[in-house]
């Protein structure tokens, strides 16, 4: 109540006298100053009509006006402002407000008010203004506005013109001649070997049995992993937890990434790739299975796991189909957790003779191997088992059966990016397989999609060569200028020349559809995989059916695609992408399509559109 007492004590006319006192001045100030506060006042009317119909391309293009003569000397260092009323089409070139809002003092330079609740008195005629870089200004403001509407070039158009011309002249290009170079002499080939199969079918567990046996891990690590794993109340996941090496996976009991490791047998030195077998990772998955020369597809024996991870919408299925489409030819499936069984003949009978048909048929292998084993208890890893149904090679004999690629060491230059590890402003480390070519300290490479040049200032395979071949993984350093988020995984170390690697947005694509529910349409959505990369796309053309048998065009632009059906498509995706005809590299030309969390199909490259 004191707050309300106060207000009715205040003598309103004292109030006045004190702060309002130089109101009358003010006003008398403004009217003889009428000629020049004109320049400073705000029009919004004019502002409204002419400034959007200035955002047209209707009033860029229109001419300015003639400036109108200057009527006294003092207005010589302004621009003459036009207060027209708005109207449909562009008085001039310029609208007046802008030119306002160009030549209006800024607020430090007016005349400061006596209270700070009073309006600002306009600045007198004579006032120190920096009014010649302002004319400027605005003159070039009128210059621009005047030139035609096609010199008005947007900056998208702008960056796209200059990556064409600078995908034309790293293409154009002559290819620096290479110092012939011998490849090195190895005792032994290079396999890159990847494991698949179901979650909780005993991938790691296998692999990591398999590696103790070999010797690759001591027997000290192993009880130390023992011991930990049982006071994490998970004492049977020792041996996993060699290729599960994050601090999540282990406490989770799930591989999330891809576990790499290298051993050597007989005949090969393996490269060993664990995949991950949960549905959540499966890009990880495909990632490690496009850098895969051959497979070992893991099953679990157990009552009612194997029909859980082949029927049950589980990933057997579609990691075999996934295995084909990405390029693996051999294929070794090791039925595993046999001992949960007894070692079962039927069981293995069984499980085998439901795979052969799906993998010989559905998925395309030829001939399919299966080896009983046991993870767990180590049982024909290493050494074959006494088995009264069983007298076949052990897993490491199968693994050493397998045959090597032909590296093309003497092609392009193709690495394609699985890994960024570091990165700076002027230096970058990634990892990633050679496909084709060769590569070595201080060569000048380019990444795409992104046309970023760099320098090879280090690189290094498993074994420590400097010099790295087709085939190899390695770790590189390069050297350049590179933006944020412009290298990443699914992007490829290029040479310039004419066989560099252009990329595009649009491709047509010769391929296969899975079993699915809903058949694909024109503009279906759709996620691209190839090698390590992920990209939205959409099927933009069906362009026609193709018979299975002898290759015969069944039907020119179907309306959809059903489960079963080859076709040739157009896709286009969201943004330019690292790919190639597969006649190109076989690599980064093979594609695969997911939708809904399913593999839905997968082809190959025929032929890229790259835009005119």
């Amino acid at each position: 109540m004191s707050r309300h007492r106060n207000i009715r004590n205040i003598n309103l006319e004292d109030e006045m006298d004190d702060d309002y006192d130089d109101y009358d001045n003010y006003e008398d100030e403004e009217e003889s100053e009428i000629n020049t506060s004109g320049l400073y006042t705000y029009d919004r009317n004019s502002l409204s009509a002419n400034y959007y119909t200035y955002l047209t391309d209707s009033g860029r293009n229109s001419p300015a006006p003639p400036a109108p003569p200057s009527s006294n000397a003092s207005s010589s260092y302004y621009p003459p402002v036009s207060t027209a009323a708005p109207t449909a089409g562009p008085a001039s070139a310029v609208p007046s407000s802008i030119v306002r809002n160009l030549t209006a003092p800024s607020l430090q330079q007016q005349k400061p008010s006596k209270h700070p609740n009073s309006r600002p008195s306009t600045p007198q005629a004579g006032s120190n203004l920096n009014t010649p870089k302002r004319t400027q200004q605005v003159k070039n403001l009128q210059t621009e506005a005047a030139s035609p509407s096609g010199s008005r070039v947007s900056s998208e158009v702008d960056l796209s013109t200059f990556r064409r011309n600078q995908l034309q002249n790293i293409a154009k290009a002559t290819s620096v001649p290479r110092k012939a170079v011998k490849p090195r002499a190895v005792e032994k080939d290079l396999i890159n070997l990847i494991v698949v199969g179901h979650v909780d079918a005993g991938k790691s567990t296998l692999m990591g049995h398999l590696l103790h046996d070999l010797e690759v891990v001591d027997t000290r690590t192993i009880d130390k992993f023992r011991h930990e794993a049982a006071r994490n109340g998970k004492a049977s996941f020792a041996y996993a937890w060699v290729l599960d090496e994050t601090e999540e996976e282990r406490e989770r009991g799930v591989t999330m990434d891809i576990g790499r490791t290298s051993f050597e047998t007989t005949n090969h030195r393996i490269v060993l790739l664990d995949a991950p077998g949960h549905k959540d990772f499966i890009s990880n998955m495909i990632t490690g299975t496009s850098q895969a020369d051959a497979a070992i597809l893991v099953i679990n024996a157990t009552t009612g796991e194997f029909e859980t991870g082949f029927e049950n919408g589980g990933q057997t299925k579609e990691h075999a189909l996934l295995l084909r489409s990405l390029g693996v030819t051999q294929l070794v499936v090791a039925v595993n957790k046999l001992d949960t069984v007894d070692w079962s003949m039927d069981r293995f009978e069984e499980i085998r003779n439901n795979l052969t048909v799906f993998l010989t048929r559905q998925a395309g292998f030829s001939k399919p191997k299966f080896v009983p084993v046991s993870g767990f208890t180590g049982e024909n890893l290493v050494k074959r088992m006494d088995l009264s149904w069983y007298d076949g090679p052990c897993l490491v004999e199968l693994i050493d059966s397998f045959k090597a690629q032909e590296p093309q060491s003497d092609g392009p230059l193709r690495i394609g990016i699985s890994d960024v590890l570091k990165v700076a402003s002027n230096q970058l480390v990634v990892s990633g397989k050679i496909e084709s070519g060769e590569v070595e300290k201080d060569d000048k490479v380019y990444i795409m999609p992104s046309v970023t040049p760099a320098t090879v200032k280090e690189c290094a395979n498993n074994d420590g060569w400097k010099h790295c071949f087709a085939g190899d993984f390695i770790l590189l350093t390069l050297q350049g200028t590179f933006e944020p988020e412009s290298v990443q995984a699914g992007s490829v170390i290029v040479r310039s020349g004419p066989d560099t690697l252009i990329p595009a947005k649009k491709f047509e694509v010769r391929l296969v559809v899975f079993e699915i529910a809903t058949p694909i349409i024109k503009g279906a959505k759709s996620e691209l995989y190839s090698h390590s990369l992920c990209m939205p796309c959409t099927f933009t053309k069906l362009i026609y059916t193709i018979n299975k048998s002898n290759g015969e065009v069944l039907k020119q632009r179907p309306r959809f695609l059903a489960k079963g059906s080859t076709a040739v498509v157009e896709i286009e995706t969201e943004h330019d992408v690292a790919i190639e005809a597969f006649t190109s590299c076989r690599a980064f030309g093979r594609v695969t399509f997911r939708s809904g969390g399913n593999t839905i199909a997968a082809g190959i490259v025929e032929k890229v559109i790259t835009p005119q």
